[in-house]
This record gives C-alpha cells, structure tokens and sequence, in this order.
C-alpha cells in the first residue's frame, strides 16, 4: 500500500499539537518554537518544501520533533547564532529561516529516521515493578531483558538512586545519578533486588562512548529542560564508564536467544517503556507467544516476568502493568501497578 498524498493542512495541524504537547510538559520555548514553525510552514518559507510533501503520518512519525531535534543538534555542535537565540528562549521567524536554511543537510537527515529517547526518568516509574517483583520472589535475583533500550540508559535502573519525596530507594551518596519524582498511593514493597545478568536490544541502538550518538540522543531533549538534559548525561556517563552495551536486533529475535539462556535461579523480566507501540503487530504476537510458551516452564526456582509501562487506559500518564509467572501460576497473573507520567515525573500507585 502506498502512503497517502501530502496533506499540508495535517503536517501544520500535528506541528502546533506538538507545540501544545511540549508547553503541557514544561517545556515553553519547545512549544513557541513548534508554533513558529507550523505558521512558517503555512507561509510556504524556503526550508518548508521537504515537510509539506511527507506522505507519512506527521504525528505518529513525530515530524515536528524531527525537526526540532536538528534544531537542537545544530546548537549542540556550535552555532553560535541560533544557541544565542536558545539561550534567551526567543526566537523571530528570521531566526528559524535562516537556522533552517544553513542546517538543511542536517534537517534532511533528521527527518530520515524517528526520533530517538532514552531518558532514565522512566526508572522511576518501571522501580515500583522491580521491587514487586523482588517481593512476589523473596531470595530470588533478576536476569533482567530490555527490549527497546537505545542507548541502554534504563538498563542500570540499579545503579541510580530515587527520592520520592515520602520515601527513598537507594544510596545518593554512590549512585550513578538520583531521580526525582513525586510519588502518589500507597507505598510499594521494600525490597531490594538484585541483578545477576542484564541485556537490551534495539533495532537502531545508540553507542553511550560514541560522541556521535551521544550528541544525537541530547538532541531529542527539548533544550529548555536543561535538567532533563544534565541526567541523561550523568546517565550516558555511567552507562560509558560500565560498559552498558545494547544488542542491534528485533525485540521478538533477541527476546528468543535471551529466553534460550535463562537462568535456573533467578527471575527472568522482560520489560520495556514506551516501545510497544512502535513494535509491528506480528512482533508484538511474537513476544506474547514466547512469554505464554515460556510461562509454562516455570519453576519455583526460576519464575518469569514480564513488566511493562506503555499507553493503556490512563488519561494523564502510561499504565504500568506487571504479568507474573510462577510455580503457582504458569498462566500467568497480570495486574496493574499504577500510572506513571510519560517523563518519570510523578507515579500513581494503585496496588493496595
């Protein structure tokens, strides 16, 4: 099936929700921008050619992030023009013609692949899972399988600390980084789990040592979070100096090889955050089938989990759910846990 026909009025429309989205976010300058664009976009401006002919979906393939991502890159790597436009949140339309103009080449790659986030705030939403984990599987430790991982950043959720504001996990004064979150609902359980052996695939994954990747996955980050951008940095940081490697594979092939080497004294977790929906439905069927058949091979010994925090029912955040197969339960038990916001700034707790 061929992709539709450009649809300018759509690509102008998905520009200024996505402005609306980022200013929902805390992030002002990102929305300004987008607005920028979109109304430069209508006005038909020198850069707009190669947006207005996308025949994709312009918001499933988060076109104005593409955008703004070059935009970012080209302040990363030192134009010192549009960085001063960056610094004092406020750019004209002259501003952005021009940046555009000059950057076309890194504008076109940017729009030749989705953008690409690894923030290691979503380990503080997927924490209250492991440690649900660790309860339901008192002396056991966690062989732990990331599919989706880019730069592998949520791989060492271990190694960081967290400050929920009512309670703390972790030691700040020896971790990686610690994460700030506001925590809502009860308490989870107070376990501490460990991890015997991890592995993260994805099919474009980002090397944390490479300053190319590096400079690619700040990129993504909307300049007017420098927070944001200071923990990812801590993060690719650890991930660097401890050798975090993601496998370049598809999620049902690598999650096959890593089910084919289980541990028989520990809990096998798959998990995974906000990937889901970019998974084809015939992987998606995939996964499933080889959790259930893995499922119905379980030992007291050596459960299997499988932890996920993606879209669901919730209207302000992603649902965290958690399936859990053990000796008792071969079919599996699928709970909800809470809800987290999409960024790890808050978590809801909804099990009792």
């Amino acid at each position: 099936m061929s992709n539709p026909a450009p649809d300018a009025g759509a690509i102008i429309a998905a520009f200024r929700d996505q402005a609306a989205y980022c200013r929902n976010l805390g992030s002002p300058f990102t929305g300004s921008l987008l607005d920028l664009a979109a109304g430069r976009l209508a006005a038909n401006a020198p850069w707009a050619a190669p947006l207005l002919a996308w025949r994709g979906d312009a918001r499933a393939d988060a076109l104005a992030l593409r955008l703004a991502g070059a935009l970012h890159r080209a302040v990363l790597d030192g134009d010192q023009q549009l960085a001063a436009c960056y610094a004092a949140r406020q750019i004209d339309a002259e501003d952005l013609d021009a940046a555009l103009t000059r950057h076309g080449g890194l504008l076109a790659q940017y729009l030749q692949s989705p953008p690409q986030t690894n923030d290691p705030q979503r380990s503080a939403v997927l924490l209250g899972g492991f440690l649900q984990i660790a309860q339901a599987c008192p002396g056991l430790a966690l062989q732990t399988c990331e599919i989706g991982a880019s730069a592998g950043l949520n791989l060492s959720w271990d190694a960081y600390a967290y400050d929920y504001g009512r309670w703390q996990h972790g030691a700040a004064t020896t971790a990686a980084l610690t994460l700030h979150s506001r925590w809502g609902g009860p308490r989870p359980p107070q376990a501490l789990p460990q991890v015997v052996a991890r592995a993260g695939c994805d099919v474009a994954p980002l090397d944390a040592a490479s300053a190319t990747d590096r400079q690619r996955l700040l990129s993504y980050i909307w300049a007017d979070q420098p927070e944001r951008l200071q923990r990812v940095i801590s993060a690719l940081d650890h991930a660097k100096t401890a050798g975090i490697q993601v496998t370049r594979a598809h999620a049902a092939d690598f999650l096959a090889a890593q089910l084919e080497n289980r541990r028989p004294d520990a809990v096998f977790v798959l998990y995974h955050s906000i990937v889901w929906q970019y998974v084809a439905a015939a992987e998606q069927q995939r996964i499933t089938a080889l959790m259930q058949q893995a499922g119905k091979q379980v030992t007291a010994a050596a459960p299997l989990a499988w932890l996920r925090f993606e879209p669901g029912a919730a209207k302000d955040g992603a649902d965290l759910t958690l399936t859990l197969w053990t000796g008792d339960a071969q079919t599996g038990v699928t709970e909800k846990l809470g809800v987290g916001d999409y960024h790890g700034r808050w978590v809801r707790w909804e099990k009792d």
